[in-house]
């Protein structure tokens, strides 16, 4: 069973690449584990898993080293198990740090990227045949405009004009046009600093056929609620919604969003007829559990807003939980079975960290848990009747998205759902 009701907007966790290899190794002998249960039981896009299932889940090519064959749980699942979205590898693109890929690095003149991009065929291939290979939705391949932010000045890309990376993203749609063999249905990304940059991107890419839409940078969460709404009314009132059935916004996931994007979802299924879908995603839960060893908890829903986000605690090492069977405090599908013991297990003396491999695995596992969990809490709060509070400011932009996309004036209401939400 999933764990989000497919009338709200759905949580796409990005699992990456460490986690999607790691959890089919076997666990080493004699290293505590909750008894009857193994690693693969953390593959929760895994319906036959013995914890909790979520069938929803997004991953990146650019985590993997071109031109090898990528061989994880998420690869060898097939189509039919769970909904796989796949990112392009826009951010390793924009970085310059395609593992494996040494032509273009961080750091090099951009004309010089921009020629080798423009003669990046074989890698371009490989990552559209991955995609659609192994996924449902695709994002098409764009050309990130924060790397012409200062604080990416080493991106190769960063001293190219907004004209030159639009221009090279729709050299990339045509590639995927001219090679795609439709075993996925894409996600044309959108991006754009201001209402009217946006607009310019818009206008050079719509001719692309696509399943649906990826709302990336200010188009996105980066230009706020306002942003996304103006976006997505734009498409609409020029009749490219019609006939889709999928909207991502890329790099979020919080309470509030979740609830926002639940409320478009209700307001374009009911304006174009269909089941269309809206999902978000994130690595947070990955990164919070893998690189910073913090377990989140879940916020508390009151009326006060900061009570609508997660708790992020260090997670306890101590030798002195080494083999310990006190129980995990914090409540999800797998804490419940864990002790400190099963993530407290390098005990020697020295040893500066107390947790190993597994022991990040079983954080992570939970704290995606724990993020699906919140959502669900938060949209049955907004929609269904839930227990506790939406902050009063998020229920009038609640109440203004509703019949927004029914509206011929949309642009005086966008307006004041952004002075609602700041």
């Amino acid at each position: 069973m999933a764990m989000m009701s497919k009338d709200y907007a759905v949580y796409l966790p990005a699992v990456n690449s460490n986690y999607a290899s790691e959890v089919l190794k076997p666990i080493k002998p004699n290293r505590p584990f909750p008894k009857g249960y193994d690693l693969k039981d953390l593959i929760f896009w895994d319906k036959g898993n013995k914890l909790w299932h979520h069938n929803h889940v997004l991953h990146s090519v650019g985590l993997h080293n071109y031109g090898k064959p990528i061989v994880n749980a998420i690869t060898q699942m097939g189509k039919t198990d769970y909904v796989l979205v796949g990112d392009s590898g826009g951010f390793q693109i924009g970085k310059g740090r395609l593992n494996g890929y040494k032509p273009l690095h961080s750091g090099m003149a951009s004309d010089k990227a921009v020629d080798v991009w423009r003669d990046a065929f074989e890698l371009k291939r490989w990552i559209v045949d991955y995609l659609e290979t192994h996924c449902d939705y695709a994002m098409t391949i764009d050309m990130p405009l924060w790397v012409l932010l200062e604080e990416n000045s080493q991106s190769p890309f960063h001293k190219c004009t907004i004209d030159e990376l639009t221009a090279l993203t729709v050299s990339n749609l045509k590639f995927i046009d001219l090679h795609r063999a439709n075993r996925t249905k894409w996600l044309n990304v959108i991006q754009g600093f201001d209402e009217q940059g946006i607009k310019a991107w818009w206008d050079a890419v719509k001719w692309f056929d696509c399943s649906g839409y990826a709302l990336a940078g200010n188009s996105g969460k980066a230009g706020g609620i306002k942003s996304v709404l103006t976006t997505l009314l734009m498409m609409h009132e020029e009749g490219y919604l019609q006939g889709k059935d999928w909207i991502h916004v890329l790099g979020v996931s919080t309470p509030m969003w979740a609830i926002f994007f639940t409320a478009i979802q209700k307001a374009l299924r009911k304006s174009l007829k269909s089941d269309i879908r809206v999902s978000y995603d994130s690595s947070s839960p990955f990164r919070d559990g893998g690189e910073w060893e913090k377990v989140n908890t879940l916020p508390t829903f009151e009326a006060r807003l900061s009570t609508w986000t997660f708790g992020a605690e260090k997670c306890k090492q101590s030798k002195t939980l080494v083999g310990s069977d006190e129980p995990f405090p914090y409540p999800s599908a797998l804490g419940q079975k864990l002790t400190w013991g099963d993530l407290n297990v390098r005990g020697g003396a020295w040893d500066a960290r107390k947790f190993d491999t597994v022991s990040n695995l079983l954080l992570v596992n939970h704290n995606v848990w724990t993020y699906l969990t919140a959502f669900e809490m938060a949209n049955q709060i907004a929609f269904d009747g839930g227990d506790g509070v939406v902050p009063h400011q998020w229920v009038k932009v609640l109440d203004l998205i509703s019949g927004i996309f029914e509206v011929t004036d949309w642009r005086t209401v966008v307006n004041k759902i952004g002075e609602l939400n700041g």
